[in-house]
């Protein structure tokens, strides 16, 4: 294995168990954690920094640029899509959200060191900005790294509930400027400061701050809330109901991955002892490394389904 296939596993594989694995892991997680602390103390008071907190700046700013190069480099050992050259993968990484997230976590500290009004007033929106190195903990997080498969795989659906909900929004907020315009010119003036109250009836928050007087605005009121019910529920359901099958998924390949490396191994001599023909034998392994069953669980649904034949 080379040196760049080395680091490649460092940097991209969360279950890495290595002692130079775990230094980036938690080097990065520190750099992160000052960096919220100094938004945190930015958004209060924006005085310039104290020489303490200007070094470390730079110090977490040049590790995120390290990374990202480092990154960069070993991403020609990514895996190979339809006769790719290094270039390309290398160009894979950089245009991939996680690789415009690795640049955009020191791009806005480094324009702060380089330009001579970085402690300005007027750039404390670039501090702010570089709130986005959070992202970068989702490559370490097997639970983000689930979250962010479901919205891969429910893309699609996820847009097409996103349609619908902005056509109901343009909707609800052209019916209510309609019925509500004349009584309240101030809230419901025009189609977009009607949006407003559309789009918080419509995902159901419903803050009060501006509601329909008028009988036919309150019966149209009405009906959004309950289109906005169901239409809120249906991306929340499909969300919730694959999130749960992948971290299921998940823990059934951990659990195949751990009888592989014999931390959970099949009973051979208590699998002998039954009384289950070559074929029966295959099968109860089949239901325990693919369904996580017991052995007797195992037996009993093959003895179950004997009784059929």
């Amino acid at each position: 294995m080379s040196h760049r296939q080395r680091w490649y596993g460092y940097l991209n594989e969360p279950s890495h168990k290595s002692v130079v694995a775990w230094i980036i892991y938690l080097s990065i997680a520190i750099a992160i954690f000052f960096n919220m602390t100094e938004a945190l103390l930015v958004s209060v008071d924006d005085e310039p920094r104290e020489a303490d907190s200007l070094y470390l700046s730079v110090l977490f700013t040049l590790l995120f640029l390290i990374d990202y190069l480092v990154r960069v480099w070993v991403a020609a050992d990514a895996p190979e899509e339809h006769g790719e050259t290094e270039l390309k993968r290398r160009l894979r990484y950089v245009s991939s959200p996680m690789g415009i997230i690795d640049l955009m976590s020191f791009l806005p500290g480094l324009v702060l060191l380089v330009l001579p009004e970085s402690n300005s007033s007027d750039m404390s929106f670039l501090k702010l900005l570089a709130i986005i190195r959070i992202l970068k903990l989702t490559r370490y997080s097997s639970s983000l790294t689930i979250l962010a498969a479901v919205y891969r795989e429910n893309f699609s659906t996820l847009l097409a509930a996103t349609v619908i909900m902005i056509l109901l929004s343009f909707t609800a907020a052209t019916g209510v400027y309609i019925f509500e315009k004349d009584v309240q010119p101030d809230a419901f003036g025009s189609i977009p400061s009607s949006m407003w109250w559309a789009l918080v009836t419509l995902t159901t928050v419903g803050y009060g701050d501006i509601v329909p007087i008028t009988l036919a605005g309150k019966l149209f009121g009405s009906v959004i809330m309950i289109a906005g019910v169901g239409i809120a529920a249906i991306p929340a359901g499909i969300f919730a109901s694959s999130f749960v099958r992948l971290i299921r998924e998940r823990e059934r390949d951990r659990r195949l991955e751990a009888r592989r490396r014999g931390e959970d191994m099949l009973d051979e001599d208590a699998l002998k002892s039954i009384s289950l023909s070559k074929s029966e034998k295959h099968e109860a392994e089949f239901l325990i490394h693919e369904y996580g069953l017991t052995l007797e669980q195992a037996v009993s649904v093959i003895e179950h389904y004997r009784g059929y034949h």
